[in-house]
């Protein structure tokens, strides 16, 4: 809760968006230590609740209700089909050949980086689980939350510089 006022707070005075804000915090904390073992032993614990047991009726549920059927439908057509298989074809392999390159495990770095093409962390559930790598969620929370989240702050503000 407090990270969160800390990030209302940036967001009225900075005119970043809240969330933005309250993970940057968030990470600043996390790397300088300065949160305690046992605040974090709690965290770990809400997280593998909610990864275990709640998790899978939520990815369910989001998935139906809020993927929008008829545009889904309708973009199913050849040049749309060939574009989102190229694009995630290439993210993938050139994830790989980084891994391998830096000396990590090639496939679990294409499907880490795979995390970006689903639905944000529902996403990031489904294609870890379907690839039998869940050990990997930390990964891919901080590849979609924290690397969208840098995304969005460098557009934001490039965007400010032109405006």
């Amino acid at each position: 809760m407090t990270f969160y006022l800390f990030g209302y707070l940036g967001q009225v005075l900075f005119a970043f968006p809240a969330p933005v804000v309250m993970l940057v915090i968030a990470v600043t904390l996390k790397l300088a230590r300065a949160v305690s073992p046992a605040l974090q032993q709690g965290a770990f614990s809400v997280y593998r609740f909610f990864s275990t047991a709640v998790t899978y009726p939520l990815l369910f549920a989001i998935g139906v209700s809020l993927t929008p059927w008829d545009k889904l439908v309708a973009a199913f057509n050849v040049p749309d089909v060939i574009t989102i298989v190229a694009t995630v074809t290439s993210v993938m392999a050139t994830a790989a050949l980084v891994g391998r390159a830096l000396g990590m495990y090639p496939i679990d770095t294409a499907i880490v980086v795979a995390c970006h093409s689903g639905q944000g962390g529902t996403g990031d559930v489904a294609i870890l689980t379907a690839g039998n790598r869940m050990q990997l969620m930390p990964f891919a929370q901080i590849a979609t939350r924290i690397g969208g989240a840098i995304t969005v702050t460098l557009v934001l503000i490039a965007l400010s510089r032109l405006g």
